[in-house]
Protein backbone atom coordinates (compact mmCIF):
# COMPACT_ATOMS: atom_id res chain seq x y z
CA UNK A 1 0.00 0.00 0.00
CA UNK A 2 3.02 2.76 1.07
CA UNK A 3 4.74 1.80 -2.75
CA UNK A 4 1.07 2.43 -4.17
CA UNK A 5 0.93 5.91 -2.51
CA UNK A 6 4.80 6.99 -2.98
CA UNK A 7 4.23 6.01 -6.61
CA UNK A 8 0.93 8.07 -6.93
CA UNK A 9 2.63 10.88 -5.48
CA UNK A 10 5.71 10.38 -7.71
CA UNK A 11 3.63 10.60 -10.51
CA UNK A 12 1.73 13.65 -9.37
CA UNK A 13 5.06 15.66 -8.91
CA UNK A 14 6.03 14.53 -12.51
CA UNK A 15 2.88 16.04 -13.89
CA UNK A 16 2.73 18.92 -12.28
CA UNK A 17 6.63 19.49 -12.99
CA UNK A 18 5.92 18.79 -16.91
CA UNK A 19 2.76 20.95 -16.73
CA UNK A 20 5.37 23.73 -15.16
CA UNK A 21 8.00 23.00 -17.92
CA UNK A 22 5.34 23.28 -20.83
CA UNK A 23 3.66 26.69 -19.64
CA UNK A 24 6.80 28.95 -20.52
CA UNK A 25 6.80 27.44 -24.24
CA UNK A 26 3.25 27.57 -24.58
CA UNK A 27 3.12 30.96 -23.60
CA UNK A 28 5.92 31.84 -25.72
CA UNK A 29 4.52 30.65 -28.92
CA UNK A 30 1.36 32.61 -28.12
CA UNK A 31 2.83 35.55 -28.32
CA UNK A 32 4.78 35.09 -31.21
CA UNK A 33 2.07 33.81 -33.01
CA UNK A 34 0.47 37.21 -32.12
CA UNK A 35 3.65 39.07 -33.30
CA UNK A 36 2.71 37.78 -36.57
CA UNK A 37 -0.53 38.62 -36.81
CA UNK A 38 0.34 42.39 -35.67
CA UNK A 39 -1.15 45.21 -37.87
CA UNK A 40 -1.35 49.02 -37.65
CA UNK A 41 -2.47 51.46 -39.91
CA UNK A 42 0.52 53.67 -41.24
CA UNK A 43 0.47 56.45 -43.85
CA UNK A 44 2.64 55.50 -46.71
CA UNK A 45 3.43 58.35 -48.97
CA UNK A 46 3.00 56.57 -53.01
CA UNK A 47 3.51 58.41 -55.78
CA UNK A 48 0.90 60.08 -58.09
CA UNK A 49 0.08 58.48 -61.43
CA UNK A 50 1.17 61.13 -63.21
CA UNK A 51 4.47 61.55 -61.15
CA UNK A 52 4.21 64.93 -59.45
CA UNK A 53 3.78 64.19 -56.04
CA UNK A 54 3.33 61.93 -53.38
CA UNK A 55 0.12 60.96 -51.43
CA UNK A 56 -0.64 60.48 -48.30
CA UNK A 57 -2.44 56.50 -48.27
CA UNK A 58 -3.54 54.75 -45.13
CA UNK A 59 -2.78 51.24 -45.30
CA UNK A 60 -2.79 48.95 -43.24
CA UNK A 61 0.60 46.99 -42.06
CA UNK A 62 1.69 43.64 -41.00
CA UNK A 63 4.75 43.83 -38.74
CA UNK A 64 4.57 40.08 -37.92
CA UNK A 65 7.97 39.09 -36.62
CA UNK A 66 9.84 41.64 -38.25
CA UNK A 67 11.12 45.24 -36.94
CA UNK A 68 9.65 48.53 -38.09
CA UNK A 69 11.98 49.53 -40.49
CA UNK A 70 11.64 46.77 -42.63
CA UNK A 71 8.02 46.46 -42.43
CA UNK A 72 7.46 49.69 -43.67
CA UNK A 73 10.16 48.95 -46.48
CA UNK A 74 7.98 45.79 -47.39
CA UNK A 75 4.66 47.59 -47.29
CA UNK A 76 6.43 50.10 -49.88
CA UNK A 77 7.20 46.95 -51.86
CA UNK A 78 4.32 45.81 -52.10
CA UNK A 79 2.90 49.07 -53.27
CA UNK A 80 5.29 48.50 -55.96
CA UNK A 81 7.71 51.92 -54.74
CA UNK A 82 10.09 49.86 -54.74
CA UNK A 83 11.70 46.35 -55.69
CA UNK A 84 11.59 43.23 -53.70
CA UNK A 85 15.35 43.25 -53.55
CA UNK A 86 15.56 45.83 -51.52
CA UNK A 87 16.63 45.99 -47.86
CA UNK A 88 16.65 47.73 -44.56
CA UNK A 89 20.41 46.91 -43.59
CA UNK A 90 19.64 49.54 -40.51
CA UNK A 91 17.72 52.33 -39.32
CA UNK A 92 19.54 54.90 -36.18
CA UNK A 93 17.83 57.33 -34.47
CA UNK A 94 19.72 60.35 -32.81
CA UNK A 95 17.90 63.34 -31.37
CA UNK A 96 14.92 63.08 -33.80
CA UNK A 97 17.25 62.60 -36.66
CA UNK A 98 16.95 59.16 -38.27
CA UNK A 99 19.48 57.16 -40.74
CA UNK A 100 18.34 54.24 -43.28
CA UNK A 101 21.09 52.28 -44.34
CA UNK A 102 19.85 49.99 -47.24
CA UNK A 103 21.51 47.52 -49.34
CA UNK A 104 22.80 48.27 -53.09
CA UNK A 105 19.26 47.61 -54.54
CA UNK A 106 18.00 50.71 -53.62
CA UNK A 107 21.10 52.62 -55.39
CA UNK A 108 20.17 50.34 -58.23
CA UNK A 109 16.43 50.74 -58.58
CA UNK A 110 17.18 54.52 -58.33
CA UNK A 111 19.31 54.56 -60.84
CA UNK A 112 17.10 52.74 -63.54
CA UNK A 113 14.49 54.86 -62.60
CA UNK A 114 14.94 57.84 -64.56
CA UNK A 115 15.16 61.04 -63.00
CA UNK A 116 10.98 61.79 -62.23
CA UNK A 117 11.27 58.19 -60.91
CA UNK A 118 14.20 58.80 -58.73
CA UNK A 119 12.45 62.04 -57.54
CA UNK A 120 9.24 60.19 -56.65
CA UNK A 121 11.07 57.13 -54.35
CA UNK A 122 13.28 59.06 -52.80
CA UNK A 123 9.47 61.17 -51.59
CA UNK A 124 7.55 58.22 -51.06
CA UNK A 125 10.55 57.01 -48.44
CA UNK A 126 11.69 59.97 -47.15
CA UNK A 127 7.96 60.99 -46.45
CA UNK A 128 6.91 57.38 -45.60
CA UNK A 129 9.73 57.21 -42.67
CA UNK A 130 9.74 60.94 -41.76
CA UNK A 131 5.61 60.45 -41.01
CA UNK A 132 6.25 56.91 -39.51
CA UNK A 133 9.07 57.93 -36.61
CA UNK A 134 7.86 61.64 -36.46
CA UNK A 135 11.34 62.75 -37.27
CA UNK A 136 12.86 65.97 -38.36
CA UNK A 137 14.99 64.14 -40.73
CA UNK A 138 16.39 61.37 -42.70
CA UNK A 139 19.77 60.35 -43.95
CA UNK A 140 19.62 57.40 -46.77
CA UNK A 141 23.16 55.62 -46.88
CA UNK A 142 23.68 52.40 -49.01
CA UNK A 143 25.75 49.93 -47.71
CA UNK A 144 26.96 52.40 -45.45
CA UNK A 145 27.85 55.02 -47.45
CA UNK A 146 26.83 57.36 -49.58
CA UNK A 147 23.88 57.49 -51.49
CA UNK A 148 24.99 57.96 -55.45
CA UNK A 149 22.86 57.46 -58.88
CA UNK A 150 23.58 58.90 -62.03
CA UNK A 151 21.43 61.74 -61.02
CA UNK A 152 22.58 62.95 -57.88
CA UNK A 153 24.38 62.36 -54.75
CA UNK A 154 22.54 62.56 -51.98
CA UNK A 155 24.80 63.23 -48.77
CA UNK A 156 22.59 65.01 -46.81
CA UNK A 157 19.28 64.33 -44.48
CA UNK A 158 16.30 65.29 -46.27
CA UNK A 159 13.39 66.86 -44.51
CA UNK A 160 9.62 66.16 -45.58
CA UNK A 161 9.49 66.44 -49.20
CA UNK A 162 6.01 66.67 -50.11
CA UNK A 163 3.71 68.90 -47.63
CA UNK A 164 0.70 67.49 -47.52
CA UNK A 165 -1.99 66.14 -44.97
CA UNK A 166 -2.77 62.50 -44.64
CA UNK A 167 -5.49 61.15 -46.21
CA UNK A 168 -8.67 60.10 -44.28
Amino acid sequence: MLKRLLAALCACALAVAIAGCSAPAAEQETEQAEQAEQTKTVTLYLPDEQGEAVVPTQTEVSFGGQDEAAALLAALVGEGVLPAEVAVGSLTREEGNLTLDLNSAFAEALSASGSTGENMIMASVVDTYLAYYGAASLLITVDGGTLETGHAVYDEPFTQIFDAAPAA
